[in-house]
């Protein structure tokens, strides 16, 4: 990690069936692979999975808590990657794996894992100096 800037948090969530049906109400996806237990159980999920900003909600509140605020400012870029199903009971952690200047950002790649390791998503952050979090 880059000295002089602010250690990027760890953070899980736990995704039950409460967040699935709380993100299809917000959204109106109410795709049978997320809600359908019997249509999941003969696809190659085998079972309902999480919409995907659900995995993606560890990445925001890490971003978020880094940043200091209540939201990400405009002008931070996030670039995603999803590597893999959320399944409900899941516990999804993300942490940053690098955080390093590049060309006047500060650059963090980070990566959610699920409790046994498997990836659900990659993350590179790109946030312009003057908005970065310093250390102290």
């Amino acid at each position: 990690m880059t000295p002089g800037w602010r250690a990027f948090p760890e953070v899980t969530h736990v995704i039950g069936r409460a967040e699935i049906d709380r993100y299809a109400e917000l959204s109106g996806d109410f795709n049978p692979l997320h809600m359908d237990a019997d249509f999941a159980a003969a696809t190659p999920f085998g079972t309902n999975i999480a919409h995907g900003p659900i995995g993606l909600q560890t990445l925001f509140e890490a971003v978020t808590r880094w940043m200091g605020g209540d939201s990400v400012p405009p002008g931070v870029r996030i670039d995603v990657l999803y590597r893999g199903p959320v399944h409900i009971g899941d516990a999804v952690t993300c942490r940053a794996e690098d955080l390093h200047d590049h060309a006047g950002d500060l650059v963090v790649t980070a990566r959610c894992a699920n409790q046994d390791g498997r990836e659900v998503l990659q993350a590179l952050v790109v946030v312009p100096r003057h908005l970065a979090p310093r250390d102290g």
